[in-house]
């Protein structure tokens, strides 16, 4: 049995919003600006003071809701494991499109953070994440 849309599309956006508080828990650590941001002001050529605030709104709405929706489409009797997996997916979108569309090299230059630190966000928490979530509200 397939999750829902809604709750695909919930658990991706939680999913998502666990991912901004993270990050926006390492940006006060020193470790730098959320990456949705730099993506943000890449694409639309904007340095406002609203960036953060309108950056995460879109990043937990297109980047976990959206592919919360697919998630729910695609995985027949969700499970944690499923959501790790599936985590992939978008994974491979950043590393590809979005750097693409935003000038950065593909497969973030095979950077060892920037393989490593989107396998962690996309698959680890916000795949599991959604697989869990998807998995109880079914």
């Amino acid at each position: 049995m397939k999750a829902s849309i809604k709750t695909g599309f919930i658990a991706g956006c939680i999913g998502a919003a666990i991912l901004v508080a993270i990050m926006y828990l390492m940006k006060a650590a020193g470790l730098g600006e959320p990456g949705f941001i730099g993506m943000y002001r890449g694409m639309t050529h904007s340095n406002s003071a609203s960036d953060p605030l309108i950056a995460g709104l879109l990043f937990i709405i297109a980047g976990g809701g959206i592919w919360g929706i697919l998630f729910a489409l695609m995985v027949k009797n969700p499970t944690l494991l499923k959501g790790f997996l599936f985590g992939f997916l978008p994974t491979l979108w950043l590393w590809v499109a979005v750097n693409a569309m935003t000038g950065k090299p593909l497969f973030n230059g095979f950077d060892i953070l920037g393989i490593v630190m989107p396998l962690i966000f996309n698959m680890l928490i916000w795949g599991s994440f959604v697989g869990w979530y998807c998995s109880r509200k079914k």
